[in-house]
């Protein structure tokens, strides 16, 4: 009856079904990259515009944050009888903006890795110590120059201060007048941030020497935007240590709580931070794996491509 008549339709269409769905998801294998590519551009859309709404409300809040704070602060200072501020003072702390953005110089501005590793190597082989891997020369660069070079010859940063600073100034003489744009060029995109962002201060700071920070920043003809160049010698303690952004910033005459520090080494983040910067912002295309959480740590915010970095700062300024 019912049942025996629909009992074979059912399994025809069963069959049905299961042959349309091989031939389907055979035929998937067949597809053409070109019409599957719209959906994997999509995809990548919606991603980047995931993205792009996470940084600009990190972006909105830490800016927040900073005005809150010195909001709350000022006006504790100014109820207080023993108070001095006028409310000329009030109204400038309450304006937090972003003034000036400091720049690493090696593995954040420019590409020198090679450079900084090869002649590295020729001053350890001038003075008869071993050569250095790629590997051993990039985790040596969060150190200052003497530091570094005490640590490549002997294997201990802190040790061999005579040495490190013997080695550290015959590497300077020679690594300097190597600086051209071609052997210390800036990375794609960093020269079109910098036009970008020129509507506020920029700086270099360095753990490399003073002479070869500004070298680079001149071969590469920034020169004429950036306000002012420092290396470890030109301040009273390199980073990690704080001071050498805090003093930057007041030769400039910039509140280090309306400046920003770029960098791509752990020592970097740690000097922003502790510094009181209003972001300590770490790049990801230098000589450190800041994927590494011991690393990424001590930034407010790492930023993986140029891109990236661009938009943070174009974010940063509308906020202004």
């Amino acid at each position: 009856t019912g049942h025996t008549v629909c009992a074979p339709i059912k399994s025809h269409i069963h069959i049905y079904i299961y042959i349309y769905i091989y031939i389907y998801s055979s035929s998937m294998w067949c597809v053409p990259c070109s019409c599957i590519q719209p959906f994997a551009v999509h995809s990548l859309s919606v991603q980047k515009k995931k993205t792009n709404i996470e940084l600009s409300n990190f972006v909105t809040r830490k800016m927040h944050q900073q005005r809150t704070t010195t909001t709350t602060t000022t006006t504790r200072a100014t109820d207080s009888p023993s108070s001095s501020s006028s409310p000329n003072d009030t109204n400038h702390q309450q304006q937090k903006q972003l003034d000036l953005i400091i720049w690493d110089v090696d593995g954040t501005l420019a590409n020198t890795t090679t450079l900084a590793f090869e002649a590295t190597n020729e001053v350890l082989k001038k003075h008869n110590f071993d050569e250095i891997s790629l590997e051993q020369y990039e985790y040596g660069s969060r150190y200052t120059t003497p530091k570094r070079f005490s640590y490549h010859a002997c294997g201990d940063s802190e040790g061999h201060k005579e040495l490190g600073e013997k080695l550290g100034a015959s590497f300077d003489r020679y690594y300097v007048e190597l600086v051209t744009r071609e052997t210390a060029g800036l990375f794609s995109g960093i020269r079109n941030i910098v036009e970008r962002t020129k509507s506020v201060k920029h700086a270099a700071l360095s753990n490399a020497c003073g002479e070869y920070a500004r070298r680079v920043v001149k071969v590469n003809k920034l020169d004429s935007i950036f306000e002012m160049s420092l290396g470890a010698d030109d301040v009273s303690k390199a980073k990690p240590e704080p001071g050498g952004i805090r003093e930057l910033c007041q030769k400039l005459n910039v509140d280090v709580s309306n400046a920003c520090y770029v960098g791509d080494a752990p020592s970097d983040g740690r000097a922003a931070k502790a510094a009181g910067c209003m972001f300590s912002i770490g790049v990801n295309w230098g000589s450190h794996d800041l994927s590494d959480p011991t690393n990424e740590e001590h930034f407010d915010i790492v930023c993986e491509t140029r891109e990236e970095l661009e938009r943070f700062f174009m974010k940063a300024l509308s906020d202004n």
